[in-house]
């Protein structure tokens, strides 16, 4: 599928602060799912430098400094994108140890250690293996089963701002935005031994409520399919409706924006603007099963 998509992001402060260095992480990331055909940056106030790199986790970042006083901080992206992962399931899993849970890796075992660390609250093993209970031990089945799980009996909210909810408390609470559904479904896999992480971009999906809005959900690492991703939110595996922009071990890995300003007894706001249109015809959506 073909998507353009514009997105303006812009910070206004009660009174004129400092600008420290600021990490954009706005551009899709390019592999083997999408191809980024043109990508357009906007920063306002003109930054003195701006840098471009991948950061630790293999996102494009653009990493932005300023000089001088200012009342407001201002992103806009233009782009165009192809998603070429039509069928999610077109892979073949060449280590067996993962397949039966709990998994466990062979070589890849130190370097998806930061994605492997479990989560502190014994409620989301407890919930993990009541799932595993319910998927055969296999690892297809529960990365099925928990997607399902979180989409059916758990209430979808919307949250414009803050940070995403420690995985518990979601449990505890039975509804949260995207990205709190996302945590909590990274978690559930890594209480099962799969390396997981968390992803924020795009999804198109006309209509719904949180259509203007960014997304997140995770994905996690097969041997023989590599990161694969799956959204709770939707309760589906993610093929070519999602546009990735940055992922993690942690939402603020993957954070599109992240930077701080100084001053004294200042109020911050945010307005943000998402335009989505998908140059192809009416595309199909593909179940989690």
């Amino acid at each position: 599928m073909r998507f353009e998509v514009r997105h303006q992001l812009r910070y206004t402060y009660s009174k004129e602060v400092f600008l420290e260095p600021t990490s954009i992480r706005l551009k899709p990331r390019g592999d083997f799912s999408q191809a980024v055909e043109s990508f357009g940056l906007r920063v306002d106030p003109a930054p003195i430098g701006l840098s471009e790199s991948l950061d630790l986790y293999n996102n494009h970042e653009a990493l932005a400094w300023f000089s001088g006083k200012h009342s407001a901080f201002a992103v806009q992206t233009h782009f165009k994108v192809e998603t070429t992962l039509s069928n999610p399931f077109n892979y073949l899993i060449t280590d067996p140890m993962v397949l039966r849970l709990p998994a466990k890796y062979g070589s890849e075992q130190p370097i998806l250690a930061s994605y492997l660390k479990p989560a502190p609250d014994p409620s989301v093993a407890n919930l993990a293996q009541e799932l595993l209970r319910e998927s055969d031990d296999n690892a297809l089945n529960f990365l099925f089963q928990a997607t399902d799980h979180l989409f059916r009996e758990f209430q979808h909210t919307l949250r414009s701002s803050g940070e995403a909810l420690p995985a518990h408390k979601t449990l505890r609470r039975r509804e949260g935005a995207c990205r709190d559904l996302a945590v909590l479904l990274v978690d559930i896999c890594r209480s099962m031994g799969l390396a997981a992480r968390f992803v924020s971009g795009y999804k198109f999906e006309p209509g719904a409520k949180d259509a203007r809005e960014l997304h997140a959900w995770a994905e996690v690492y097969l041997p023989g399919a590599g990161w694969r991703g799956y959204d709770p939110s939707l309760g589906l595996a993610v093929s070519d409706l999602h546009i990735p922009l940055a992922s993690g071990p942690l939402p603020a890995d993957a954070a599109p924006v992240s930077g701080t300003f100084r001053g004294t007894d200042v109020l911050s706001k945010l307005d943000y603007r998402i335009e989505m249109e998908c140059l192809d015809e009416a595309p199909k959506v593909n179940s989690a099963r």
